[in-house]
């Protein structure tokens, strides 16, 4: 007899697990400011393992309506220590609570809850597992209970997230520390390093007028030969020989220095891999640190962060 009953309870086991796989997974939300949607009368999840010395418990938001008169609502757990609530949206004033430890065997209780008036409620299911196994839980609801099938749920709003930081430490939800990896040096800091500094049209022109650089011309024209008097023999055109094309040059006025002064002055930033990054000061508009980054922007436009905890100095020379 009492190993029949064992069999039995076996059975039911097996197929409660099977019931609760083959039932479709909602959509379950972590937000209580944007809970999931209960677009059944039905409703079932999971609830995985943490690690261990992990405390922390995992919560589920669902909302659905209620009209006037009685809410039935029916709860089969396994594995599952925790509670579930129900509140009222508008004010979160609890409703009911229901208090569950795990047991060697499933679960199954229930609450009724009277409505006054039509409202729309809150279901929260807090807990864990109270080992490796995962937690799973099946909640029916019956009487005055009102689906929201044909309403969609407003999604929650997600931040962007930044590329984390791969030199510091990593650690895990307990707080262990893991494997020091290396930051690669990105592609855009060596392309900085690699290219010329680009001239300003103003200094470009200045510069032009000195005869420092040459100006480009709007047209590719052939240049002509230079003839430098007394190193070579005048050339014959037709026979005729050619006068030595001499240039008399006036002494040009002084000219203003129009370029920056800060252009002799550079801003060098060196990282903790060996990484330098290199700026004139005159390309800065300006640099400041904000919340442990530093940030530069520069007069074309473009803005560069660095986090703090990957620079080794920072020197204006």
């Amino acid at each position: 007899m009492k190993r029949f009953k064992t069999i039995i309870f076996k059975l039911a086991a097996a197929s409660f697990c099977a019931v609760i796989l083959s039932l479709p997974i909602a959509a379950q939300s972590r937000d209580q400011n944007f809970p999931s949607l209960v677009t059944t009368n039905e409703i079932s999840g999971t609830i995985k393992a943490r690690d261990i010395g992990d405390s922390r418990l995992t919560s589920f938001y669902y909302a659905f309506e209620g009209g006037q008169g009685d809410i039935f609502v029916n709860v089969v757990t396994k594995n599952f220590n925790g509670d579930i609530d129900v509140f009222n949206q508008s004010g979160l004033q609890p409703l009911t609570k229901m208090v569950i430890y795990a047991d060697a065997t499933i679960n199954e209780t229930g609450r009724l809850i009277y409505l006054r008036k039509p409202e729309r409620l809150i279901l929260r299911i807090q807990g864990r597992t109270p080992n490796d196994d995962s937690a799973t839980f099946r909640i029916k609801f019956a009487g005055s209970f009102i689906a929201l099938a044909n309403q969609t749920s407003e999604a929650a709003p997600t931040l962007e997230r930044s590329d984390p930081d791969d030199s510091q430490p990593l650690v895990n939800s307990v707080g262990t520390r893991t494997e020091v990896l290396p930051k690669p040096i990105s592609a855009v800091r060596s392309r900085e390093r690699s290219e010329p500094v680009a001239l300003e049209p103003e200094q470009k022109r200045a510069d032009a007028e000195r005869g420092n650089i040459e100006t480009e011309p709007e047209k590719k024209a052939v240049k002509k030969p230079v003839i430098i008097v007394g190193a070579l023999p005048p050339a014959t055109i037709f026979g005729k020989p050619a006068r030595p094309k001499t240039t008399v040059r006036k002494s040009d006025p002084p000219i203003k220095s129009t370029s920056d002064p800060l252009a002799s002055i550079r801003l060098l930033i060196q990282t903790k891999d060996g990484g330098v990054i290199e700026h004139s000061m005159s390309e800065v508009s300006k640099f400041n640190v904000d919340k442990g980054v530093l940030v530069i922007a520069l007069k074309n436009g473009t803005t560069t962060r660095f986090t703090l905890l990957n620079i080794a100095k920072v020197t204006i020379e």
